[in-house]
């Protein structure tokens, strides 16, 4: 009869095209990175990942920087981080790539959003 064996926890997360983690730099700041597909299909799971990973830290690092695809509704879960982090008086900052650069340059002209340096 074969054995189960159950994978271990980690702070990372793979489902639909959407690899997330997170990584405390120290006591307060934690960066959380996301590479694949950002859609529709999983924001919601990006913004519940964030919001976990990032409850107790005082700064956040929100690198998107090998995001492969960013859809609008990427943008409206960006916006909800922000609401979110704004609430909780945490100062974030998003490190954007090519296709949310893209998709911002057209939905956040004004630059409301906190971005950093690539």
């Amino acid at each position: 009869m074969p054995t189960m064996t159950t994978p271990a926890i980690t702070t990372a997360a793979r489902r639909a095209g959407l690899q997330l983690s997170a990584e405390w730099l120290n006591s307060t700041v934690v960066r959380i990175s996301a590479s694949g597909d950002i859609d529709a299909a999983n924001t919601a799971e990006l913004i519940d990942y964030v919001h976990r990973r990032a409850a107790n830290c005082r700064s956040l690092i929100l690198d998107l920087s090998d995001v492969t695809f960013f859809a609008t509704a990427g943008f409206s879960a960006l916006r909800t981080i922000d609401a979110s982090s704004s609430r909780a008086s945490v100062s974030w900052t998003l490190v954007d790539g090519p296709a949310v650069s893209r998709v911002l340059r057209i939905c956040d002209p004004e630059r409301t959003l906190p971005r950093g340096v690539r």
